[in-house]
């Protein structure tokens, strides 16, 4: 009797394993199914954040370049920009970036070389802290705002270009942009 009864008892235990292993089996495709639809909606919200900084940089600098903000609109700008630099974060800047960003955003007119610099700080604020401080994308903006104007005086400051010139200007604005996102 207890042979029959340990037969019985092992046949049983089998049966739960199998249904067991095929429940394991199951969750684990649903699983990995989930986890490929979270990371396709991880990288479409990545790729659309991207594509609204660079449409954020592109009329930033595009504002800066027309001559459209006048100089108090950049103080307001610079005057949030210092609060952001004396905040405490846990900040992906170096010390030596952190001297420069303060010593940029201090500067009344930077050149194109600066403003790239500037901006590339920027863009590196926002990519560690774009979701938590939202003066990382103020520096951003002012950044390309910063750009623009450059490529103005760049340009010979008229800041008024016939369509022509304007449309050729542009075009390698963006292409160069598209190029340095490319790169990343």
């Amino acid at each position: 009797m207890s042979v029959e009864l340990l037969v019985g008892f092992a046949s049983t235990i089998a049966a739960i394993a199998a249904s067991a292993a095929t429940l394991g089996y199951w969750l684990g495709r649903k699983f990995a199914r989930m986890e490929e639809r979270v990371n396709l909606i991880a990288k479409s919200v990545k790729e659309i954040t991207e594509a609204v900084r660079n449409q954020i940089e592109f009329f930033a600098e595009f504002l800066g370049f027309k001559k459209v903000l006048e100089a108090r609109d950049v103080s307001f700008v610079k005057s949030e920009l210092l609060r952001l630099s004396a905040k405490p974060l846990t900040n992906p800047l170096t010390k030596e970036e952190a001297w420069r960003l303060r010593e940029l955003i201090e500067k009344e007119k930077l050149t194109l070389e600066e403003a790239d610099e500037l901006r590339e700080i920027a863009r590196k604020l926002v990519r560690e802290h774009g979701d938590s401080v939202p003066e990382a994308w103020k520096l951003l903006i002012y950044a390309s705002i910063m750009r623009g104007l450059a490529l103005s005086e760049l340009e010979g400051g008229k800041g008024s270009f016939s369509s022509d010139e304007s449309a050729k200007l542009f075009r390698r604005i963006r292409a160069r942009s598209f190029l340095i996102a490319r790169a990343r």
